[in-house]
């Protein structure tokens, strides 16, 4: 009968006096806003900075910083128990929402302010980044990804004649999606 044998050398070493961990963490200061208007700047200035003419009405995932990687947990029930998965997340998880409200009566949108932003959204560009600039919430800008452009919740552009003859507005809720891609 054959016996196998097997050996292995290793050296214990002295443990370091000190561990050290970093997280970073994401404090939010007190922030009440100020009437800036944001801005759209295009790559190259290929198309001219959009200044918005109102600020929206409501606006998601953002406050003085962005709000899309927070952390995702799922679980899932097993056999015996549950396995818990943590996901730290990235600032592209989760989009930005800008919403203007309006109603079959009233508007909060002109036609030029909507067509403007639809040149963004259908123009993405070649190379680089379109700019986000919040400056009613911060400083900063951010480098963004247009993802939809929606009036009266649907992604399709319906104008109302009475509506641009009396004044160039938009009637109904105008939703622009976007998602941060570079702070």
């Amino acid at each position: 009968m054959t016996t196998l044998t097997s050996e292995t050398t290793f050296t214990v070493v002295a443990a370091p006096e000190h561990y050290e961990e970093v997280e970073d963490l994401y404090l939010y200061p007190q922030n009440s806003g100020t009437l800036a208007p944001r801005e759209l700047h295009y790559p190259g200035n290929v198309l001219p900075p959009l200044i918005y003419e109102t600020n929206p009405d409501r606006w998601e995932n953002f406050d003085s910083l962005p709000m899309t990687n927070r952390p995702m947990v799922k679980t899932e029930l097993t056999i015996a128990s549950a396995q818990i998965v943590h996901w730290l997340g990235y600032y592209p998880d989760r989009p930005i929402r800008e919403i203007w409200r309006g109603a079959d009566n009233r508007s909060r949108m002109t036609a030029y302010m909507l067509r403007r932003l639809y040149e963004y959204y259908v123009n993405p560009p070649e190379t680089g980044y379109i700019t986000w600039w919040p400056k009613d919430r911060t400083t900063r800008g951010f480098c963004i990804q247009i993802e939809s452009l929606q009036v009266g919740g649907q992604e399709i552009i319906t104008y109302d004649y009475l509506a641009l003859a009396k004044g160039e507005v938009v009637p109904g809720e105008v939703i622009f999606q976007f998602r941060i891609v570079r702070v």
